[in-house]
């Protein structure tokens, strides 16, 4: 199975192009550069490869939750190249990444949401992986640890130390450097577990649906 993925969902730019025996990756911290870095490494990938976007079976990409800007970027990314070369796309949430990343084992991934915020969800990764619940949002207060968690990952835990708090047996060994990452989601497009859809209908993945109060909304906030 030939495929590209792309994330931009944070200050990574992080793409993999796969045509099922070997992988060509770019991974770099891009300091929000991603609309002008973006195609120019893509294309490097292809003409490494020696592939054409034609030859592909589908276009990956990280569905969210994660910037605004950057999820926006990724699936437009995405959606160009799959239209012009009839092209099926795959949404993969970014947080199904860098649990499929981790150990294996009960796991919690506590992404870096901004606004004293995280992105949360629990997998169980490993031979049965897959994610216990939904992917929601906790400030670093109100989060716990559902029983019998085992891993703590991503960089939740460098941006809000305090969750530690919650699961200090856990601390020493939380890996709060994982982040979306373009080959994680190559091998999970390839478990049959995410949909290939025409480029016309890919979805967001927002969680947060609003990322400003009003004017009027800070006054009542006030009040």
């Amino acid at each position: 199975m030939k495929l590209l993925a792309i994330d931009t969902s944070n200050t990574y730019l992080s793409l993999a192009l796969s045509d099922g025996e070997n992988t060509r990756v770019f991974h770099e911290d891009v300091n929000q550069k991603h609309a002008e870095r973006t195609l120019p490494e893509l294309h490097k990938l292809l003409a490494e490869s020696q592939l054409a976007l034609s030859e592909l079976d589908a276009i990956v990409f990280g569905q969210g939750p994660g910037s605004f800007t950057g999820l926006r970027i990724a699936c437009g990314l995405a959606q160009g190249p799959a239209f012009a070369a009839n092209l099926d796309v795959i949404a993969i949430p970014t947080l199904d990444s860098i649990a499929y990343q981790s150990r294996s084992g009960n796991v919690m991934v506590c992404m870096d949401a901004r606004m004293h915020q995280v992105y949360c969800a629990q997998y169980q990764t490993g031979d049965t992986w897959q994610r216990i619940g939904p992917i929601h949002l906790a400030t670093p207060e109100e989060w716990q640890a559902p029983e019998g968690v085992e891993h703590l990952v991503s960089d939740g835990f460098a941006a809000y130390p305090e969750l530690l708090t919650h699961v200090p047996e856990l601390a020493e060994q939380a890996q709060a450097s994982l982040r979306p990452h373009a080959l994680a989601y190559t091998e999970l497009a390839r478990s049959g577990r995410y949909p290939k859809v025409h480029p016309r209908d890919a979805q967001l993945l927002y969680i947060r649906n609003k990322v400003a109060l009003t004017a009027v909304e800070q006054q009542a906030s006030k009040r």
